[in-house]
């Protein structure tokens, strides 16, 4: 399943290209001794895109002071989420780092997970308020079990069961 990750964002992240044509992130979460590690990939000027929408006026997410605007962290916190439960307050995501390469910005996050749950709840409608044919791939990797979920326009949240 890694494999076939890396391979469509190979394929899906050109180094040269001016414009994409699908509207994709892919997120790696691991799960093991209580924390959350979390990297998502997508494209830059999706996020730019973004924002314009929001705000009508261009930005330029290649400087770095640009993504420390209070609007990247706030709708990161929006659209992407983790709970224990749907009824349950979210984890804290925290973000370690912020990746450029090329087209692709990899945002690397981690949280820490209180107790032992037997499940979490994931909420992830990146971008899709932006592009209707947005697509979020998340695989969630739990000791030697890898789980796949399609985030769209129509499913935005998904349940990961741990045992």
């Amino acid at each position: 399943m890694r494999l076939i990750a890396l391979l469509t964002l190979a394929l899906l992240f050109p180094v040269s290209s001016p414009a994409h044509p699908l509207h994709l992130s892919i997120t790696n979460i691991t799960y093991e001794n209580g924390k959350l590690n979390i990297r998502m990939k997508s494209f830059r000027d999706d996020w730019e895109v973004g924002y314009f929408h929001y705000h009508s006026r261009p930005i330029d997410f290649t400087d770095p002071v640009k993504r420390e605007i209070p609007w990247f962290n706030e709708y990161l916190n929006k659209k992407f989420r983790i709970a224990l439960g749907e009824e349950m307050p979210d984890l804290a995501l925290e973000i370690d780092t912020v990746l450029l390469e090329e087209d692709a910005m990899t945002i690397e996050m981690h949280a820490k997970v209180p107790s032992s749950p037997n499940s979490l709840y994931i909420y992830n409608s990146l971008l899709t308020d932006i592009f209707p044919d947005q697509t979020n791939l998340v695989i969630f990797i739990y000791g030697k079990k890898e789980t796949g979920i399609k985030f769209d326009m129509k499913k935005h949240d998904a349940e990961v069961i741990l045992r």
